[in-house]
């Protein structure tokens, strides 16, 4: 993934939020994100769609959703996503 920053925040500032990966629907981005509730991580995520139980709610949409996590977790994240996925996924 790229060096994207989330729109408003700064790097290096405590809600420097980094995409970390982008998913078919809220609903998986939102799955992958909870995983990481045991470890304490934080994560945004960021689509188009108007939630859950908007239009998307039954699978995939046109617009996605991309997954965000703090700048200082994103090594973390992505070892964490290699082992659910494998790498160069």
């Amino acid at each position: 993934m790229g060096e994207a920053t989330l729109p408003g925040t700064k790097k290096g500032n405590a809600m420097d939020f980094r995409k970390i990966a982008e998913f078919p629907s809220r609903l998986e981005a939102e799955t992958v994100g909870h995983a990481l509730d045991q470890y304490g991580i934080p994560f945004l995520v960021k689509s188009e769609d108007i939630g859950f139980f908007g239009p998307t709610a039954a699978g995939s949409s046109v617009w996605g959703a991309s997954l965000w996590v703090p700048g200082e977790r994103v090594e973390q994240v992505k070892k964490l996503l290699s082992c659910v996925a494998g790498e160069g996924e």
